[in-house]
């Protein structure tokens, strides 16, 4: 039996891909549900999904849960396969930023920026398509202003670039197998069966739910390991995944 979340976890619950052609009912209806247990999460908002941006009709919810103390992150660009991921075994081979020069990297994080902020959405957290970056994504990303990316696999944030990781999970490792540091839970609502799991995963744990930008605060102002992690950055300058 794995231990899951316990009091020594910091978790963020993560719903990956919203989107202007997103099933609408269905994401309002399984959010709703985890707001209503008084949980909050982020929102991975894809700036213009195929082509389509995003539109007035479907942010209006969207500022429901801001309210309510859900972040709203951006989600790369378009959400297509231009640039080069790790593979192997433990990461995927698609990216959108991943490989590309700096001035196409920073093209595309400013134009999804621009239209997140056309609907009043001003993200500091950066959600990278398919969990793959390069240094060259942080950089581009804190000098359009933002300061995490909500990925990672390290057992706890680090920055890089001026920017805070604030990890998924260590590779090879679940969330689920995790009893302590930080962790993301990753959900697809439109995709899953069950899309209340995350929900009934922290079931008892709610006091340890913590936004990306919640957990950038924390790590940088307020966490002895944080400053101790952060200031030994360029002896793991090399490696910034």
């Amino acid at each position: 039996m794995w231990p899951g979340v316990t009091r020594f976890s910091l978790v963020c619950l993560r719903f990956d891909d919203y989107h202007q052609d997103v099933d609408n009912e269905t994401w309002v209806d399984v959010l709703s549900r985890y707001d209503e247990r008084g949980l909050r999460g982020v929102v991975a908002v894809c700036p213009k999904y195929e082509g389509e941006r995003l539109s007035a009709d479907v942010v209006e919810f969207l500022h429901d849960l801001r309210e309510n103390g859900w972040e709203l992150a951006q989600h790369g660009y378009e959400h297509e396969d231009v640039g080069e991921g790790r593979g192997g075994p433990l990461y995927d081979d698609r990216s959108e930023f991943a490989g590309l020069d700096y001035d196409e990297q920073d093209r595309r994080i400013g134009a999804g920026r621009d239209i997140l902020e056309s609907h009043g959405i001003e993200p500091t957290t950066f959600i990278p398509p398919w969990h793959e970056y390069d240094r060259t994504t942080a950089r581009a990303l804190a000098d359009n202003g933002f300061d995490c990316i909500n990925e990672g696999r390290w057992p706890v944030p680090r920055t890089v670039e001026g920017i805070t990781l604030v990890p998924t999970h260590v590779p090879a490792i679940t969330p689920y197998m995790v009893g302590a540091g930080v962790v993301t839970m990753v959900s697809h609502p439109q995709l899953e069966d069950y899309p209340m799991k995350n929900a009934d995963a922290v079931a008892g744990y709610e006091d340890r739910i913590r936004t990306p930008s919640e957990v950038v605060d924390w790590w940088r102002n307020r966490s002895t390991t944080g400053r101790l992690v952060d200031a030994a950055e360029p002896l793991y300058s090399l490696y910034s995944h």
